[in-house]
């Protein structure tokens, strides 16, 4: 009867280890975005350009570095209206949904869709220029 429990009460204990090892593994995937980043989408309005899409309108985004779930890098766009940000980011624990903040202009949330493919929304409130958008990114490889 010891015995039964004994090894009824080490299968329990094996089970809730596994169960919070791979808890963590899901907890510790964080992807890499380093690199350089191509827009192949986007569609946006604002106060002063109405609306612009893709056409014509070209953008790239450049992580720099990243250290765990925190990076930082440059974004460059030109067409209708032309432009260029620095910005600095974090990945959420989920490791798909991420959030970045232009170091002189708005806030951008945004979602991996793979491992090369992300796409981010952008919202720039009040100011000279409000304006919101889209944009969707492939990795330039």
């Amino acid at each position: 009867m010891r015995l039964r429990i004994a090894v009824a009460s080490l299968a329990i204990l094996a089970l809730a280890f596994a169960a919070k090892a791979q808890a963590q593994a899901q907890d510790t995937r964080i992807p890499q975005l380093t690199g350089t980043w191509a827009a192949t989408a986007f569609h946006m309005h604002s106060q002063k350009a109405g609306f612009t899409t893709g056409q014509g309108e070209k953008a790239t985004l450049v992580v720099t570095e990243q250290q765990g779930r925190v990076f930082h890098g440059e974004v460059t766009w030109s067409g209708k209206v032309s432009g260029k940000d620095t910005f600095s980011g974090v990945i959420d624990k989920n490791g798909d949904d991420f959030y970045f903040v232009g170091h002189s202009d708005a806030l951008r949330l945004g979602k991996l869709e793979g491992p090369d493919a992300m796409v981010f929304y952008y919202l720039s409130p009040g100011g000279n220029n409000p304006r919101a958008g889209y944009v969707e990114y492939r990795r330039v490889k």
